[in-house]
């Protein structure tokens, strides 16, 4: 599963740079190494919350906030999960459908997010990572492979006990995050099977599924009750 290096694969490159720029620029304004951080900085500014989404029109969270990370091991696990899967998939799909996925899995993960936890100030790249496994998932079983004859059964599984045991992981993020990379890579599987449309058809699966996320996210966002005021 895991790539031999490459200097091709940009669009994967570029998401962890994106990443990390964001994690250093949130640093600088007061977010802490070990998580947490002051009230100027990125993370209280942009991470996902129901509350600012809904009542001061802060729609641009449910984007957002997948680029945030709570600290500096929070940020390693995920762009590394990012590297393995991301290099992985990028080559399958190709780059503009690879970025449609990652992209409208983060959406559908800051959905399943405001579901679960609409009070919560949730960040973290790990909804669009979801997505990639969800996405690997669809493109496994339409070969007919079984999903522990790969490592990602595995990898998978112990992600998913994680992110039902472990109470300051976001359940909704993951869960939500998984659905919609299915979604997508069952549509970008059904492209390759057939040879025909295989940009063109994930792409468009992928809008459907970001602009339902999206309007899901702002409904879910109604059931807030709670405001960060940032000043």
């Amino acid at each position: 599963m895991i790539p031999q290096r490459t200097d091709t694969w940009y669009v994967s490159y570029g998401l962890i740079a994106a990443n990390v720029a964001v994690f250093i620029v949130g640093v600088a304004m007061g977010d802490s190494l070990g998580g947490g951080g002051d009230g100027n900085g990125l993370v209280y500014r942009a991470a996902t919350l129901g509350g600012n989404i809904e009542y001061l029109d802060e729609w641009w969270r449910v984007f957002t906030g997948g680029f945030l990370h709570h600290g500096m091991f929070h940020l390693a696990v995920n762009m590394f999960s990012l590297y393995i899967l991301g290099l992985a998939l990028e080559q399958s799909l190709a780059k503009i459908p690879f970025m449609a996925l990652y992209l409208s899995s983060l959406v559908s993960g800051s959905f399943g997010a405001l579901i679960e936890t609409p009070n919560s100030l949730v960040a973290g790249a790990s909804g669009a990572i979801f997505g990639l496994m969800g996405a690997l998932v669809a493109l496994y079983l339409s070969q007919g492979v079984g999903l522990f004859q790969t490592p990602i059964g595995p990898i998978l599984a112990v992600n998913l006990v994680i992110s039902f045991t472990v109470q300051s992981v976001s359940l909704g993020g993951h869960v939500g995050g998984l659905i919609g990379g299915f979604l997508v890579g069952a549509a970008a599987a059904q492209a390759i099977r057939q040879q025909r449309y295989t940009t063109a058809i994930p792409v468009a699966a992928a809008v459907v599924v970001a602009g339902v996320s999206f309007v899901g996210a702002l409904w879910a966002a109604g059931r807030s009750t709670v405001v960060l005021i940032v000043g």
